[in-house]
């Protein structure tokens, strides 16, 4: 299985090895570009257009076919690669296959979000659970991070998008499954690449009080007003102040029980019994 990374710093994987490629920063946009629009026919000379502007069409057309000659020899690292499947060019066209041992986590981030995001939020069976957490952990970072091309920015905004409506609604599942170290492990994580999603921290806030952490929660509050005030020059909306108010004020079974039912979507209402 060939592993590839597109969130954070790219990087390609190999049996839990990285493996080390010269593709060159635009060889590497356009791979980045081929798995990000897979088992579509892209033209040559749009794609020589994209990524090497500079040139002329004969130096262009070198260049083209010097990436994607080292990005199939890259691709061929894999122990099940198979000559002439995964890159293939037709023709004036190339195009980069969905193969079952090619891995790449925007491809898993969608799938996942589809899954999480296609309908009412019935609770997912704990495998299905498993499987979401496993691909949520693998965004470390904005998408191509470092690369400012209009399709990537694009892009980054809408896959972080995915990301956080599925994480938000994987906390919420877990959170009220009980699995409240997990909820809390899974709200941090994504409140790394969006530390402003009020709705998250209020999300983490509930969390930390109904694990029976009110000094943490209060603590993590009081540390994320101090920073959006300096950072964005805001304050708190009044639904997170009537959390914390909730959380300060919290000393039996009711209260708590009417905390935990800040976890709940308007589609999850029948599913979860309070």
């Amino acid at each position: 299985m060939l592993s590839v990374s597109l969130f954070g710093a790219s990087r390609v994987t190999s049996s839990n090895e990285q493996i080390w490629s010269d593709l060159g920063p635009a060889g590497r946009r356009l791979a980045g570009f081929l798995f990000t629009f897979p088992d579509r026919p892209h033209r040559r000379e749009r794609l020589i257009d994209l990524f090497w502007p500079e040139l002329d069409t004969e130096r262009g057309r070198r260049a083209m076919n010097s990436a994607v000659w080292r990005l199939r020899k890259l691709l061929a690292s894999s122990p099940e690669y198979q000559d002439g499947h995964g890159l293939r060019t037709v023709g004036p066209e190339t195009i980069l296959e969905k193969t079952p041992w090619l891995d790449v986590d925007t491809w898993a981030l969608l799938h996942a979000a589809r899954s999480t995001l296609s309908g009412p939020e019935a609770q997912p069976e704990p495998a299905r659970m498993k499987e979401v957490l496993a691909v949520l952990y693998r965004y470390e970072g904005p998408f191509l991070d470092g690369e400012d091309a209009e399709w990537i920015l694009e892009e980054r905004e809408r896959l972080h998008s995915l990301f956080i409506q599925s994480a938000m609604i994987m906390v919420r599942h877990l959170g009220l499954c009980g699995y409240y170290h997990d909820a809390i492990q899974l709200a941090r994580h994504s409140l790394r690449f969006d530390p402003y999603r009020e709705e998250l921290v209020r999300h983490l806030l509930t969390l930390l009080a109904l694990d029976e952490r009110r000094i943490d929660a209060i603590r993590y509050y009081d540390h994320w007003i101090g920073l959006i005030r300096k950072e964005l020059g805001i304050s708190p909306l009044p639904a997170t102040r009537a959390i914390i108010e909730e959380i300060k004020n919290l000393h039996n079974a009711e209260n708590a029980q009417r905390l935990r039912a800040r976890l709940i979507g308007r589609d999850e209402k029948q599913i979860f019994a309070i």
